[in-house]
């Protein structure tokens, strides 16, 4: 049934309009105070401007989505189904995902109330770090994002407070 839905819910947004973002991705999940890393991979596809699929193969059947302002994923057996315009700390995680990968940092930082600081990357690409002025209790800390040349997202850490630290890396066909 999980992956019926997941399927539906990927395949509207792909008949909302063109993707601009098709891959594969992996994520390594950093457990700070044990240094335990967990690592998965799976299939992205994204359609601007809030169309998101994370459809997760090691561990199959794991799924991210952002469909509007809703999140709906399943990672390892924790489910999540929200309508981000009613809880803030969601609404931020989902549009710090989104305007990571539509290049929008200034927009994240200004949402999180955090500096932002551009450098240059690596093949001309930009390196962005971007960090929470106020510690908060959920959310994120932090993020560092690296862009290509073109533009497109390649590399994405997200840095939670209660320290995880999640890296994912974006292969784009």
């Amino acid at each position: 049934m999980k992956k019926i839905l997941t399927l539906a819910l990927l395949l509207c947004g792909i008949a909302a309009g063109a993707q601009d973002l098709e891959g594969t991705f992996t994520q390594a999940k950093t457990l700070k105070i044990s240094g335990r890393v967990i690592k998965s991979e799976g299939t992205i596809s994204y359609t601007a401007p809030d169309q998101l699929a994370m459809l997760y193969t090691k561990p199959d059947g794991d799924y991210f989505i952002i469909d509007g302002p809703f999140l709906r994923m399943d990672m390892r057996g924790i489910t999540l189904d929200v309508n981000t315009e009613n809880n803030k700390t969601v609404l931020a995680q989902r549009n710090a995902i989104l305007y990571s990968i539509a290049g929008k940092y200034e927009d994240i930082a200004k949402e999180m109330d955090a500096d932002c600081t551009v450098s240059a990357g690596k093949d001309g690409g930009k390196h962005v770090v971007i960090k929470v002025r106020k510690a908060l209790l959920k959310g994120y800390s932090g993020m560092e994002l690296d862009y290509k040349k073109n533009g497109q997202l390649r590399r994405m850490v997200l840095e939670e407070f209660g320290d995880i630290s999640t890296e994912y890396i974006l292969t784009v066909k």
